[in-house]
């Protein structure tokens, strides 16, 4: 029995992601469903592409993951399925999936026929009529070579990576949990690796014309200011001790921002 985890931006005010998971057990009553996040803020692909990519592996083998955050539901754009170290991902063919299609030995695969389907043509609510049953039917033991084919072509989101130079890297705010704290595209490696190369001693980021130059290793050992640290996910997050940074400093997500290496 697979398991099937969703990622999506539907919330839980809507009947949207009861709904899934009905389709889902209308075709194989015996899977189990977990719950990721529904609370993805709407359309931000930055945000989904964080959530998987830092859940994914802390789940059993043969999990398939259906990640919807889709604005560009209903157009042309092709539905994938990636199936990455005995892991299958399901999502809309917009860049979601990007930190999974930049490993090497990925396979990518178009969602392409249409006897999977719960509707053929045009439909507004493609995770229900596509997504769902494919992600329902693959757990329920069909073969993915008899619903898919193999594809070379797929959008990737360049936003997703900062972009490095010898004495700065140029970020981006990717996710803002609960707690206010904002979790950046920056990861550790990238950050100290980069430091090094500079031959600089110091960093600070800079957002929105302020500076903050203070490092913490957890958030207790923070003050009223906001700081940076790394979280357990890996990244760069801006932080405050028991307060919201993002309030703080009036952040938004996708915000651009630059590490600044210096003596």
């Amino acid at each position: 029995m697979k398991t099937i985890a969703l990622i999506t931006d539907f919330g839980n005010k809507d009947y949207f992601v009861g709904v899934l998971k009905g389709v889902i057990k209308k075709i194989n009553p015996e899977v189990e469903i977990l719950d990721i996040s529904n609370d993805i803020p709407s359309y931000n692909i930055l945000s989904a592409s964080f959530v998987i990519e830092k859940s994914f592996k802390y789940f059993p083998a043969e999990t398939i993951f259906l990640v919807i955050v889709d604005p560009g539901v209903g157009s042309e754009r092709k539905i994938l399925l990636v199936t990455y170290n005995n892991y299958y991902f399901i999502a809309p063919d917009n860049g979601v999936l990007t930190p999974i299609l930049e490993k090497k030995d990925k396979i990518v695969r178009i969602i392409d026929n249409k006897r999977y389907f719960l509707i053929n043509g045009y439909s507004t609510f493609e995770a229900r009529d596509k997504m769902a049953p494919v992600a329902a039917y693959i757990s329920a033991g069909v073969d993915i070579e008899e619903i898919t084919t193999k594809t070379s072509e797929y959008v990737l989101n360049s936003d997703y990576f900062p972009k490095k130079s010898i004495d700065s890297i140029k970020g981006r705010i990717i996710y803002i949990d609960k707690f206010g704290n904002i979790i950046t595209n920056i990861t550790k490696d990238l950050l100290f690796d980069a430091q090094k190369e500079s031959g600089f001693s110091k960093f600070m980021l800079e957002i929105d014309k302020r500076e903050i130059k203070t490092f913490k290793r957890s958030y207790s050992d923070g003050f009223e200011e906001p700081f940076m640290l790394i979280g357990s996910h890996g990244n760069l997050e801006i932080a405050m001790n028991k307060n919201s940074a993002a309030n703080s400093i009036n952040a938004n997500l996708n915000q651009k921002f630059v590490i600044k290496f210096y003596l």
